[in-house]
């Protein structure tokens, strides 16, 4: 009996369509609601990625939008054939590469190049370590291939270097550049290896959101938020260099964003990373800290929230990053994970804007406009 009416149409799209769906075992791919989230969110099972076709997972692309959460299990995908697959929902992103590029003309590759080969280049002492810690934080294949895939984990290399995005310990609720009006809207996480005993926790905004009265959501809908990076808000015990990573990539400015936006799928909900979030924009600072209090409390609760407790080492996590938020729990030691960010261009049916109010709408479109330039 399926849960939900958004998984009824999961199902039906899959069963309506003239794909195959190849899988391991030969039987149909199995599709079921993930407990929590509201409505939303699925798990995928019995996928065999070695046959999967462009078509398949074009249509995986497209449930994932309605979804927010999938959770693809037990797959068996290697790093380039991963990447390889969203590459086909869209292009990977990291703002913070284009603000560089903008910088100083260059890519974060080439000026990290110049900078071990000792090249005598005008750059900020900052941005010098950011890069250097940026670089080591790619996977680069056995053979010597660069990906864009960046490594999550506490591991460090002989020198004591940070080889991952976050240090070790659990990993507070938050969205990937939460204080970038141009946030990039999806992200993936591939576990690689030690995650038994960890978990990815999610939350989606959207059942909240539709569960408040009508004269609340149109007090949200106008409201803009005042994001500011604070060390130690998302990652408690982060090292020096890797609050750097945190603070270029999560909130590098203060930054106005609206907290009522569009999903990539075209549902509304909150952009509500509280790590960043200084205060409501208007509001004295108790008027502030007593609403962003109300909606946490009624926001994070158990039905909204459903935390991923690994059972392997090769599930595949997929998820929006616009009104989704995610966290990390448990054991953490030798834990591995690949995670790319990316846009779903190529399987949206038009481009995307999170944004209603024009002010916000119009310089998204222009800054957008001029990050395709770079990204392309």
């Amino acid at each position: 009996m399926v849960d939900t009416l958004v998984l009824e149409a999961s199902v039906a799209r899959r069963e309506s369509s003239s794909l195959s769906w190849g899988t391991k075992n030969g039987d149909n791919m199995k599709i079921s609601k993930i407990p929590g989230l509201g409505r939303f969110g699925i798990f995928i099972d019995d996928v065999d990625f070695a046959t999967i076709t462009d078509d398949e997972w074009t249509e995986i692309g497209k449930l994932h939008l309605e979804n927010f959460v999938t959770i693809i299990r037990d797959t068996n995908l290697t790093p380039l054939k991963y990447q390889d697959l969203i590459f086909k929902f869209g292009q990977s992103r990291a703002n913070v590469a284009h603000r560089v590029k903008e910088k100083y003309g260059k890519s974060m590759a080439q000026l990290a190049e110049e900078i071990a080969q000792g090249i005598d280049i005008n750059i900020d002492t900052d941005d010098k370590q950011f890069i250097l810690t940026a670089s080591r934080l790619g996977l680069t294949t056995a053979d010597g291939q660069s990906t864009a895939i960046t490594q999550v984990t506490g591991k460090r290399d002989a020198d004591g270097n940070p080889l991952g995005m976050f240090a070790e310990g659990e990993l507070l609720w938050h969205s990937n550049e939460s204080g970038d009006l141009c946030f990039t809207p999806g992200v993936s996480l591939l576990a690689n290896a030690g995650v038994i005993g960890s978990a990815t926790g999610f939350i989606t905004t959207v059942d909240y959101y539709e569960s408040l009265s009508e004269s609340f959501r149109s007090e949200l809908d106008e409201i803009v938020l005042v994001h500011r990076f604070s060390p130690g808000k998302i990652n408690p015990g982060l090292r020096e260099d890797q609050d750097l990573i945190m603070y270029r990539n999560m909130c590098p400015e203060e930054s106005r964003i609206p907290l009522i936006v569009n999903s990539p799928g075209g549902a509304t909900g909150l952009h509500f990373s509280i790590n960043t979030i200084a205060k409501v924009e208007g509001m004295s600072d108790a008027e502030s800290d007593a609403l962003l209090k109300r909606i946490s409390d009624e926001l994070f609760v158990d039905k909204y929230i459903y935390d991923h407790w690994y059972q392997n080492d090769t599930d595949l996590c997929l998820f929006d990053n616009s009104i989704t938020l995610h966290r990390r729990l448990g054991g953490i030691t030798d834990r591995m994970c690949y995670r790319i960010q990316h846009d779903y261009n190529y399987v949206q049916s038009t481009p995307y804007n999170p944004y209603r109010q024009a002010e916000f709408s119009d310089e998204y479109l222009a800054r957008m406009k001029r990050m395709t330039n770079y990204f392309n």
